[in-house]
């Protein structure tokens, strides 16, 4: 979803919907990062920081039987890259996209 949307769409039946899908922390960092691009703060497309990503994924991977049963699988091929190492520290430190 993107900030156009978001201010375009929002409204109380969307906070319920993903109150029911349990997303509304999403919607809210959603929300901050579209503020952060509106006012001039950033560039779009923006780039979330690297302890909210790990939050998120944290929390599915607690929260959530199907993803928990993905991870060792997702674990196995990222271990087999060769150069999975300056891949990730390549996508963490670029400047876009």
């Amino acid at each position: 979803m993107d900030c156009l949307v978001v201010w375009r769409w929002l409204s109380g039946r969307a906070w319920k919907v993903a109150a029911e899908l349990g997303v509304e922390d999403a919607l809210r960092e959603l929300l901050e990062a579209c503020d952060i691009v509106k006012r001039g703060l950033a560039e779009a497309p923006y780039r979330l920081r690297p302890y909210t990503l790990a939050r998120a994924y944290l929390g599915k991977a607690l929260g959530d039987p199907v993803f928990r049963a993905t991870l060792p699988n997702a674990l196995r091929y990222l271990l087999s890259r060769r150069n999975i190492g300056a891949e990730v520290l390549g996508k963490l430190t670029r400047r876009s996209y």
